[in-house]
């Protein structure tokens, strides 16, 4: 008589973080640039036409804006008031997490080494996403860029 005998060990579930429950949303650029009419740092969710163009109007983007069409989506805007030059801000992530929306953007500066001009500008970039009711959270994160080759 053949006898077998198994032992069965379940490992524990390992524990899920934000990022697991997180779903990246697709995200398109509208525009972006270095010089606006706003004179303060400004995060804002915008949901109709009539604000977009008030703030549209103020930005001075590299390339002309394309359209959102808040039929279907809202657009996502950053600008930051610096004042040198060397600054650029892009938006990295946009993601869902549990009920709000977290839009992620990078502001990059002019690094210790840097010998930026002393004038004054806004860094910006706005970006649509489908529309959503839920509400939206702005993450800054900053970065210094070294300006000598290494």
């Amino acid at each position: 008589m053949l006898l077998l005998s198994a032992s069965c060990e379940t490992a524990p579930s390992p524990e899920l973080t934000e990022e697991d429950l997180a779903e990246i949303l697709p995200y398109v650029s509208l525009g972006r640039g270095l010089q606006a009419s706003i004179d303060t740092t400004t995060i804002r969710l915008i949901t109709d036409v009539n604000t977009w163009t008030a703030y549209a109007d103020s930005l001075q983007p590299l390339m002309p804006f394309t359209s959102p069409d808040f039929e279907i989506e809202m657009v996502l805007l950053a600008a930051v008031d610096v004042n040198a030059g060397g600054y650029d801000l892009r938006f990295e992530l946009v993601e869902s997490l549990r009920d709000t929306v977290v839009a992620t953007y990078r502001l990059f500066s002019p690094g210790p080494d840097c010998r930026p001009s002393f004038s004054t500008g806004v860094a910006f970039e706005a970006v649509r996403i489908r529309r959503t009711q839920n509400p939206v959270r702005f993450v800054q994160i900053e970065e210094a860029l070294d300006c000598e080759p290494n």
